[in-house]
């Protein structure tokens, strides 16, 4: 049997991983059918949040260094794919732009993001001083499996049908 093995790895402020599609390397194990194991392959998901301040990465396995930049609440939403279906370019950009109108019909700032894992990318947008709940409701109106959402105590990505927490990190103990 011939895959590929997908390294990865953390420090501080930055986080390294090759390119791969068919198997994972997790805590030294090799999976060879990483779809089975969504949880544990979903932690490498990195968001770019952007804001007045500048833009920096964020994800389950480093935080942005300037804790200013968790201070507000915020969700990071895409219409992109609904329910797993792949989709393309054009179809994407079509609901994408349709829930940025929704966003601004809401009145929050937003700006646009990406959502990244290994070499599959999302165009998304973060959305500011929005509520848990909502930001779940409108990403339900455009079929989404889950978001990505800062409390300005923990991130999560959190299931939209259940409102549970996928993955669930309390990051205040850094910044200290």
């Amino acid at each position: 049997m011939r895959f590929n093995v997908i390294g990865i790895g953390d420090y501080i402020g930055k986080c390294i991983y090759d390119e791969a599609e068919d198997a994972l390397l997790i805590d030294g194990e090799i999976v060879l059918d990483f779809k089975k194991k969504y949880k544990d392959y979903l932690k490498y998901t990195k968001f770019m949040i952007h804001s007045l301040s500048g833009r920096e990465w964020i994800s389950f396995q480093f935080l942005p260094q300037n804790v200013e930049t968790l201070k507000r609440k915020f969700a990071i939403i895409t219409a992109y794919n609904p329910k797993g279906m792949i989709y393309n370019d054009f179809l994407n950009f079509l609901r994408n732009t349709e829930l940025e109108s929704v966003i601004k019909a809401f009145g929050y700032e937003s700006y646009l993001s990406i959502g990244e894992l290994f070499d599959y990318s999302e165009k998304s947008f973060i959305i500011y001083d929005i509520e848990k709940e909502e930001a779940l409701n409108i990403a339900k109106k455009f079929d989404q499996y889950s978001i990505f959402y800062n409390s300005g105590e923990y991130i999560s990505i959190t299931e939209c049908d259940t409102g549970k927490d996928i993955l669930k990190y309390e990051y205040k103990k850094h910044y200290k």
